[in-house]
């Protein structure tokens, strides 16, 4: 069974992923801002983070940057999920160091297929890119 991070600062999408995705199959772990989502994946790394973009005090730009800048966690699989329409650049910096960009609102289903992908092109043992 996959371990997935959730992070995002709404605690109702969090609640509603986090069952949906148990549902399906996944172990979730679900965490409201991004300096504990680091801790929590240094203590003991997920098999995909999804994050949301937009979040108080620290963005899930920052979080990515700094998941592939630490050697321990730089290969995770890394989605982003946002409710923001982004201007290209922003867009272009996710797409590069992410591994795909879900826009609210989404079918959960797609969230689902999306995490099945991206966890199937990893090899045994291969936390991401």
């Amino acid at each position: 069974m996959a371990r997935v991070l959730l992070v995002d600062d709404e605690s109702a999408l969090r609640s509603a992923l986090r069952q949906y995705l148990e549902f399906s199959g996944f172990e979730v772990d679900d965490i409201d801002n991004a300096d504990d989502a680091l801790a929590s994946m240094r203590a003991n790394p997920p098999d995909i983070v999804i994050s949301d973009v937009l979040m108080p005090a620290r963005d899930g730009l920052s979080l990515c940057r700094e998941i592939r800048s630490d050697p321990e966690l730089a290969r995770l699989p890394f989605l982003f999920i946002t409710a923001r329409s982004m201007r290209s650049e922003l867009y272009d910096e996710m797409m590069r160091l992410g591994d795909g960009c879900i826009i609210k609102p989404f079918e959960p289903e797609a969230l689902v297929a999306t995490i099945d992908r991206v966890i199937s092109v990893r090899e045994p043992g291969d936390r991401g890119r």
